[in-house]
């Protein structure tokens, strides 16, 4: 893990529970006279539903110059970097650029979506985004990709154009839409029946986090490309998270994620 929490009461039991994860926390800073990144999120009891009020505190003080060199994303050098845009934007560029100069693949759910220089994508091996991300980020309206029938190629061919190898646009209950470099008509994957939703907060991360173990277990292949069991795994994990309150601790272990309904 790389990043940042503050010298208060919820850095140091962060810390503890990645610890108590088996996390290796060596890449995290504890800064001096910062407040811990605190996400206060609102459920809607009927339909689970989610709003997230964030405070990014420490996780702003990460700067583009911590990540010049091949060694500042870890050492072992990693098989995946994983990230998303709750760190200053030049410092995601920096870290894009040295990743890319390193051979080093990268998985990027940039949430919350903001406009990025087109020259930046060449360096995303896995883009993952929602559809309101896919929208920002291709200058359309939302309320566009959301017309039933909407056409996910004209997105993910965008995307693959720029220069990004895999494309992954995550459809909330309805599954996911995926393409990638050279695969000509992107494949839909439908989401995984669920008991009853309660609260999806976590979804999308666990829906990264369960496509990351899935891709770095073939990192051998030579092809590098998104295939429809990874998607299917990750729509499942998703898919087990939002029948449970909470974030965290309402992500999956992975006999869980496999438990049929």
């Amino acid at each position: 893990m790389v990043g940042a929490v503050g010298a208060d009461e919820f850095g140091p039991p962060l810390l503890k529970g990645m610890q108590a994860d088996g996390i290796d926390i060596s890449g995290v800073q504890v800064v001096e006279g910062q407040t811990t990144g605190v996400a206060v999120i609102l459920v809607e009891q009927s339909k689970g539903e989610n709003r997230i009020l964030l405070n990014p505190g420490a996780n702003y003080k990460l700067q583009p110059e911590d990540f010049l060199s091949t060694e500042a994303l870890g050492t072992p050098k990693p098989d995946l970097i994983i990230m998303q845009l709750e760190i200053p934007l030049p410092t995601v560029l920096q870290i894009l650029k040295t990743a890319k100069e390193a051979d080093v693949d990268v998985l990027f759910n940039p949430a919350p979506a903001v406009e990025l220089p087109l020259d930046v994508y060449g360096a995303i091996t896995h883009l993952v985004v929602n559809e309101s991300e896919a929208a920002i980020l291709t200058g359309r309206k939302v309320g566009e990709v959301e017309e039933v029938g909407f056409d996910w190629n004209l997105v993910t061919d965008e995307f693959l154009r720029r220069g990004v190898k895999n494309i992954i646009v995550t459809l909330g209950s309805k599954g996911a839409f995926y393409s990638h470099e050279g695969k000509g008509k992107g494949a839909f994957v439908p989401a995984e029946k669920v008991e009853k939703v309660v609260d999806t907060t976590a979804a999308g991360d666990t829906w990264v986090g369960a496509y990351a173990v899935s891709i770095v277990r073939r990192m051998g292949d030579p092809d590098r490309f998104v295939r429809e069991e990874d998607v299917r795994l990750a729509c499942r994990a998703a898919g087990r998270t939002v029948e449970k309150k909470g974030a965290q601790s309402a992500i999956p272990w992975e006999d869980e994620v496999d438990r049929k309904i």
